[in-house]
């Protein structure tokens, strides 16, 4: 009888090492899991790219229909980046239908020149003219940073009409 307390002992003995196995190895396996994750995750913060300048095209507005033979006034407003609300380092600059060079846009903000927290830029044919049906417009706001230039962009269609 002492010999199969003895087993039965031991065969408890056994399971209970076998279970405390188990949680062990799960335990261990969802540390080295999102341990590596965390390891892993080596991205700048999300803090660092949201600081990034504001830009809104607000004229003319999306789908609007323009004559192709018109010059076309753009407009919006913008603003730096958050952590730096009185940066002068931006400029904001317009773009129609993917024809490079960028144009620069005029700073029409009450605090001068270098105020572009609103702007304008008018499209004329001797940049690029409309053309029938779809056209984009892009705007792209720059401002200087360390240690890379901050850069915004936002887009309108409008449709180009007549001929």
């Amino acid at each position: 009888m002492e010999n199969y307390s003895r087993a039965r002992d031991l065969d408890g003995f056994i399971q209970i090492i076998l279970f405390c196995t188990l949680i062990g190895g799960l335990f261990f396996s969802f540390w080295w899991v999102t341990g590596t994750s965390y390891a892993i995750s080596s991205t700048p913060s999300i803090a660092k790219t949201t600081n990034l300048p504001s830009l809104k095209i607000s004229a003319p507005h999306k789908s609007q229909q323009v004559p192709v033979s018109s010059n076309v006034t753009v407009s919006g407003i913008s603003s730096p980046p958050v952590a730096n609300k009185t940066h002068t380092g931006c400029t904001v600059s317009v773009l129609l239908n993917g024809i490079k060079p960028y144009q620069k846009a005029v700073a029409t903000g009450h605090g001068g020149k270098n105020d572009y927290s609103t702007w304008k830029y008018t499209i004329t044919s001797k940049y690029a003219a409309l053309k029938p049906g779809q056209n984009k417009i892009t705007s792209k706001i720059s401002c200087i940073s360390t240690p890379t230039n901050l850069t915004k962009f936002n887009s309108v269609n409008i449709t180009g009409t007549g001929r």
